[in-house]
């Protein structure tokens, strides 16, 4: 008897409930006669006043552009039918919620009507999964991958020890690592970076945002609790559906590895593993390789390694002749001014060591190798010319080719750039030494994105000078 009459009255409830629903889809109230009569019914067969689902019609037909016209009049049909059919549920749905906040009656009253209310939730699910599937819509998920160029704040958190260096990215964003452009918003202990974040969370101009977490192997528990307390930030402040969440493991630095400049005759030189942009966003990039620093556009050069994501904490290492001892102590200065004003001075180390350079004369001429290796013979000429005649080859340059390169000067050694590559997070390299016999040695090599040599475990290839 029971289970009768539930069901008698949620028959009247849809009856009622489909007056209502014509009556809100066009702002009609009670007592009030439809607006829409007094149009035609050809009038209205033509234009669709309700926004959303004109919305919903539009979008549908942009998303299935290569539908045949019949296709899209079943489409139409399809995407108005769903509509009505989840406004109905809609209804049907706070209808019953509201009779249970009601009820005062027997529990089995209440618990019918909270199945039956279950029921209509289930059946609007399945409705809006249909939707979807007409129009070609896949929807949005909290902490969802957002696009570049939609966001309107980019975080990048370097995890430490038990603080974080904030970093928030300056627009225009690109996807291309090297291409971005950051300025640091302090080192923060973690609940300081949580009251940050909370700061931009809270700006709904600021929505929506990335925020990418990155760690080294000996943070990666601080980064996971990081993210986990970045999530249940997003969702206390209802933006879960506007933030992207990432955690990343950071393999292309090292804390311990010194990025150096190479202050030698006067010039000041250090190391880019691709072409980069510069901080302040103006032409043109810095290029790849051993570069001249211009000793007006040092600042630049400087707050690229104290800005860009993942670089700090940092060691910088300045290697320098007596000849350039004061542009060594500009260098240094510049370094200890620029991460004071950042506020990362903690985070920054800077030596400078004065070295007796190897004379450039001592690597011009002939080198022939001692054994197989990437190459038979390499040709030093002046002016940083060079010429290397290959011999196993490498992944780009066959057995037996002959490839003209470019040699710079480090301090002790020489850089040849004969354009092997790119791979990997560049170019090789490769860096070439004189040892105490008086013989050539040379290291395959990339230049990392800290700004330093990492030199490839692939065994030392040995050239004697052909006199």
């Amino acid at each position: 008897m029971k289970m009768g009459w539930m069901k008698r009255w949620l028959c009247r409830a849809c009856l009622s409930l489909l007056v209502v629903f014509s009556a809100v889809g066009t702002g009609q109230t009670a007592g009030e006669p439809d607006r829409r009569s007094a149009r035609s019914i050809v009038d209205r067969v033509k234009r669709e006043d309700d926004p959303e689902l004109s919305e919903l019609i539009r979008i549908a037909l942009t998303n299935r552009k290569d539908a045949s016209e019949q296709e899209r009049f079943d489409i139409i049909r399809k995407v108005t039918q769903s509509y009505a059919q989840i406004k109905l549920l809609d209804q049907q749905v706070e209808q019953l919620g509201h009779k249970i906040e009601i009820t005062t009656g027997p529990a089995e009253m209440r618990s019918e009507f909270v199945l039956a209310q279950a029921e209509l939730v289930s059946k609007r699910s399945m409705e809006l999964a249909n939707l979807r599937e007409i129009m070609g819509i896949i929807p949005r998920f909290p902490f969802d991958g957002q696009p570049t160029g939609d966001l309107n704040t980019w975080l990048n958190l370097q995890v430490l020890d038990q603080r974080v260096v904030v970093y928030d990215a300056i627009k225009p964003f690109e996807d291309y690592w090297a291409m971005w452009r950051h300025k640091v918003a302090g080192v923060l202990s973690e609940k300081e970076t949580l009251d940050y974040i909370r700061g931009r969370l809270k700006d709904r101009k600021n929505l929506p945002m990335r925020i990418k977490i990155n760690y080294r192997s000996e943070t990666r528990s601080a980064g996971e609790r990081l993210r986990d307390a970045v999530l249940s930030l997003a969702r206390e402040t209802g933006t879960d559906m506007d933030v992207e969440v990432g955690l990343e493991l950071i393999e292309y630095v090292s804390s311990t590895t010194e990025a150096p400049f190479f202050c030698r005759e006067g010039k000041i030189r250090m190391l880019y593993g691709t072409p980069m942009r510069r901080p302040d966003g103006r032409p043109p990039l810095f290029q790849t390789g051993l570069v001249v620093v211009e000793p007006n556009d040092l600042e630049q050069h400087v707050l690229w390694h104290l800005t860009y994501p993942g670089n700090l904490p940092i060691r910088l290492r300045i290697e320098y002749d007596q000849a350039s001892a004061a542009m060594a102590r500009q260098v240094a200065g510049s370094i200890k001014t620029t991460a004071q004003s950042l506020g990362v001075a903690d985070v920054v180390g800077v030596a400078q060591v004065l070295i007796e350079p190897v004379p450039e004369t001592a690597f011009l001429g002939r080198w022939e190798a001692r054994r197989k290796g990437y190459f038979q013979a390499i040709d030093i000429q002046p002016q940083g010319v060079c010429q290397v005649t290959m011999d196993d080859g490498t992944e780009k340059f066959q057995p037996g080719e002959s490839v003209k390169g470019t040699w710079t000067p480090t301090s002790k050694e020489i850089l040849l750039d004969i354009g092997d590559g790119p791979r990997g997070y560049g170019s090789f390299f490769y860096l070439a030494s004189i040892n105490q016999r008086g013989n050539l040695v040379v290291d395959r090599t990339e230049l990392y994105k800290q700004g330093y040599f990492n030199v490839h475990n692939t065994g030392q290839m040995i050239f004697q000078k052909v006199k």
